[in-house]
């Protein structure tokens, strides 16, 4: 198999496995928030994610000694990628239903290549590019354009899941900038980072109680905070570290058509033949996106030659 033809069907590997993780985070976050207050189920999955991150570098015998860089990118991350996102999307899906947040979740990647001409000159998507980000746009809007019309989709939880895509895409340009290469060790530092932070919320603004919920509300804690959290976003940082910011932010445009998946299994919501067609226009226009061709006719970005280790 020729070099590029291998590097695609890596990129599209991790995105299809982080897609499927976090897009499913979307009714199962629903479904707990039904119970339990956002700010405190935000605090129970990152405090899950972090002790699953934590056995998982004990396990494998990896460092969990963060270095100076790594303690850096994982404040930011902590912000930007963790406590901020997480409590914004625990916030929206008390509002709105998973099918329509997916949607406006999909906003990452166009956030994304709005910024790229300026942050990442080198980056820029080309003709083909664009017409992938769009035409996974109007496959998205297909998919779930009705259900964002309904009185479910409130403008206060369409806003906050808004704000939740401008911080992944805030999240994805920063790693690129910052050209991380690391993944498990800075996974961890994120979610320690984000947990301060998320407690306080919690106890501070929920009512007390909150975290006595039942063992069904703590068994899908648990998946989304070891799978949505930990697993994924170890998968996402790999992903950034050898695929252009474009390409890794199209995992939003892959998280509606499994989000949809999951919530006909979980909430009931049963999707109908035009969304199967729908979710292929979404799949055509990360296809397009993933094989546009670079400089010199590699279709991926080539690794480059990091500014830091990030604590290996």
């Amino acid at each position: 198999m020729p070099v590029a033809d291998r590097a695609a069907f890596r990129v599209w590997g991790y995105l299809l496995a982080c897609s499927a993780a976090w897009g499913a985070s979307y009714p199962l976050v629903r479904y707990v928030v039904a119970t339990m207050p956002p700010l405190s189920a935000t605090a129970a999955r990152v405090a899950i994610a972090t002790l699953a991150m934590a056995a998982f570098l004990l396990l494998t015998r990896q460092t969990t000694r963060p270095d100076r860089a790594t303690v850096r990118h994982a404040v930011v991350f902590g912000m930007i990628q963790g406590v901020l996102p997480l409590s914004l999307m625990a916030m929206a899906m008390g509002r709105i239903a998973a099918a329509p947040a997916a949607l406006i979740g999909a906003a990452t990647p166009l956030i994304v290549a709005l910024a790229t001409p300026w942050l990442l000159r080198e980056e820029r998507p080309t003709s083909r590019g664009v017409a992938g980000l769009l035409l996974g746009f109007v496959g998205i809007a297909a998919l779930i354009g009705p259900a964002a019309l309904r009185a479910d989709a409130s403008l206060a939880g369409g806003l906050l899941v808004l704000g939740m895509s401008a911080c992944y895409a805030a999240s994805t340009l920063y790693a690129r900038i910052a050209r991380i290469t690391s993944s498990a060790p800075l996974a961890l530092g994120q979610q320690a980072a984000s947990l301060p932070v998320a407690l306080v919320l919690a106890l501070a603004i929920d009512p007390p109680g909150s975290f006595d919920q039942g063992v069904d509300v703590w068994a899908v804690l648990v998946v989304v905070g070891m799978v949505a959290s930990a697993v994924a976003l170890t998968l996402y940082l790999r992903l950034l570290s050898f695929a252009r910011a474009t390409e890794a932010a199209m995992v939003s445009y892959l998280q509606p058509v499994w989000a949809a998946g999951i919530a006909a299994l979980v909430l009931g919501e049963v999707p109908g033949m035009h969304e199967a067609a729908a979710g292929a226009v979404v799949l055509a226009g990360v296809w397009l996106v993933g094989t546009q061709r670079r400089g010199g006719g590699e279709r991926l970005m080539p690794v480059r030659r990091p500014a830091c280790s990030c604590g290996r």
